[in-house]
C-alpha cells in the first residue's frame, strides 16, 4: 500500500499530539506570569485573554495552570470551596420527625451552599498535594424546644441564626460543626472532605473534583469524574443518608465585562431509606429574558430497586406518574425559593438574599502545621493584600516549584502519595473515611 502503515488519518488527532498541544497552550499562558493588572477591568481583560487561548480544551482544570497572583483572590481553595455558608441549615436537617420535612430541610441546606456564587466570581489558590484545612462553626441553638417541623425554616424577618430554632438540647447553647479536608490528589486535583456535628449525629462527606471548559462566551464548571456528590448521614435517624449531587455552573457576562454565575442543568437528592427523592432543574437565564424563576423541582416517592439508578438522568418531565409527588418548590436560587407540600399552602424554603455567610473559626497561623492551607498560602496572600503582586507571584512560583521537586522525588523513589487524614480507598464510592488516627488540628 505504501511506505508505512502508521499513517494518521487527516482528520484525527493522536493522544500524543493532543498532549503536546495542551502543553504548548499551558506554556503560552504561563508566560503571562508578569502581566500588569490595574483594577478590576484590567484583571477581567487579562483573564479573558488567557481563556481565549484555551478554547476547545476539554478540561482546563486538568492542565494545572499557574496564574499570576494579580488574577487570583487571596484565599486557599480548600477554605473557599466549602459547603457551610449556613451551618444553621445543616444542623437543622435531622430536627423533624416527618421524613418529608427532613428532605425539605436537606433542600434548604443544599441551596444555602450556593450562597458564595451569588456575588463576585472568585479564583482561589490551587491546593498543593497533602494540603489540609480545619475550621469549625459554633451555632447558637434555642434553649427551649420549638415545633420540630418548622425549626429549619428561614426567618423572613431576619437572617440572624438566633431567630431559628435549631435544637432541643437544654445542656448546650451552641452546636459545633467541624470541617476537615485534605488535597488527596494533584493529577487530577481532588480533595476529600468531612463535615460533622457530633451533638446532632450529622455527617456529610464527599470528594471535590471539578472540570472546566471555556467556549468563548461562557466558562462551564461541572463536577469531575471523581465527584459522586455529598453524602449527608443522620446517625440519630437510623443512618438515613441523602446523596446530593452538585449543580453545573456557567460563568457568563464575558462580552459585557460583568461576570456572574448561572446554575444550569439538573441536580438530584435521593434517600434510599425513606424512599424520597428530589429533582432540581435549573433554567438557563437570558440577558433579555423576564423569567420569573430560574429553578424548579419536585419531591417524590420512588422505588429504589426500580428507579434508583435512573434518577440521575431525569428531568422534571421524566418523573413517572407512578412516583407520588409530595412537594414542589421553585423560585430564584440566588434570591428566594419557596416550597409547597401536597394540599398545604406555599411557604418560604430559603431567602438567599437575606442569608449571610457564617464566620468560621480557624486556629491562628502559629498553631497551624506546615501543610495547613493558611500557613501554606499566607506568604502569598499577605503580599497580595499589600499590592505587592510581583513579590507574591515569585513566592507563589517558589511554592509550586517545591511541589514539583517533591513529586519528582517520590517518582524517583517509586513512592505513591499517601493521604494523612483519609483512607486511600475513596475513589469508587465517593465517600471518604477519616483515619482513626488522623492528625486533626481543630
Amino acid at each position: 500500500m505504501g511506505k508505512s502503515a502508521n499513517v494518521t488519518p487527516r482528520n484525527s488527532v493522536s493522544a500524543d499530539s493532543e498532549a503536546q498541544r495542551q502543553k504548548m497552550q499551558m506554556e503560552t499562558v504561563e508566560r503571562t506570569e508578569d502581566i500588569q493588572v490595574d483594577g478590576d477591568q484590567s484583571k477581567f481583560s487579562a483573564i479573558l485573554n488567557i481563556l481565549r487561548k484555551l478554547v476547545g480544551v476539554a478540561d482546563i482544570i486538568d492542565m494545572h495552570l499557574s496564574l499570576p497572583s494579580q488574577l487570583l483572590d487571596p484565599i486557599p481553595n480548600l477554605e473557599y470551596w466549602n459547603y457551610m455558608e449556613s451551618p444553621k441549615h445543616f444542623i437543622a436537617i435531622a430536627e423533624s420527625d416527618d421524613e418529608i420535612e427532613r428532605m425539605v430541610a436537606v433542600l434548604a441546606w443544599w441551596f444555602s451552599k450556593l450562597l458564595k456564587h451569588t456575588g463576585r466570581v472568585h479564583k482561589p489558590f490551587n491546593s498543593v498535594l497533602g494540603e489540609r484545612f480545619f475550621c469549625h462553626w459554633d451555632v447558637p441553638c434555642s434553649a427551649t424546644s420549638g415545633s420540630s417541623d418548622v425549626s429549619w425554616r428561614e426567618d423572613t424577618a431576619s437572617s440572624s441564626i438566633t431567630n431559628v430554632s435549631v435544637g432541643t438540647d437544654e445542656t448546650v447553647d451552641k452546636l459545633r460543626v467541624e470541617y476537615i479536608t485534605e488535597q488527596v490528589s494533584h493529577h487530577p486535583p481532588v480533595s476529600a472532605f468531612t463535615y460533622r456535628c457530633s451533638e446532632r449525629g450529622i455527617e456529610a462527606v464527599g470528594i471535590d473534583h471539578i472540570k472546566a471548559k471555556f467556549t468563548g462566551l461562557s466558562a462551564t464548571v461541572a463536577p469531575g469524574s471523581e465527584s459522586k456528590g455529598i453524602f449527608v448521614t443522620l446517625k440519630q435517624r437510623g443512618n438515613e443518608t441523602y446523596k446530593c449531587t452538585h449543580p453545573t455552573g456557567s460563568i457568563v457576562g464575558w462580552l459585557r465585562g460583568t461576570l456572574k454565575v448561572q446554575m444550569i442543568e439538573n441536580s438530584y437528592i435521593v434517600c434510599a431509606k425513606s424512599g424520597l427523592a428530589a429533582v432540581i432543574e435549573f433554567k438557563e437565564e437570558r440577558w433579555f429574558s423576564k423569567d420569573k424563576g430560574n429553578v424548579s423541582g419536585k419531591v417524590f416517592r420512588y422505588n429504589e430497586s426500580i428507579f434508583g439508578d435512573k434518577i440521575a438522568s431525569w428531568r422534571l418531565k421524566d418523573i413517572p406518574k407512578t412516583c407520588e409527588v409530595v412537594a414542589t418548590f421553585g423560585g430564584n436560587w440566588d434570591q428566594q425559593v419557596t416550597v409547597q407540600r401536597l394540599k398545604e399552602t406555599e411557604r418560604l424554603l430559603i431567602d438567599m438574599a437575606a442569608l449571610q455567610i457564617a464566620d468560621k473559626s480557624v486556629k491562628p497561623l502559629e498553631e497551624q502545621g506546615d501543610l495547613e492551607s493558611r500557613r501554606v498560602w499566607e506568604p502569598v496572600a499577605s503580599k497580595m493584600r499589600l499590592g505587592k503582586f510581583a513579590e507574591a507571584s515569585r513566592t507563589k512560583r517558589a511554592i509550586e516549584e517545591n511541589q514539583r521537586t517533591l513529586a519528582a522525588g517520590r517518582k524517583e523513589r517509586g513512592e505513591a502519595f499517601v493521604p494523612a487524614l483519609f483512607k486511600p480507598d475513596y475513589s469508587a464510592s465517593g465517600r471518604p473515611e477519616l483515619l482513626d488516627n488522623a492528625p486533626i488540628n481543630m
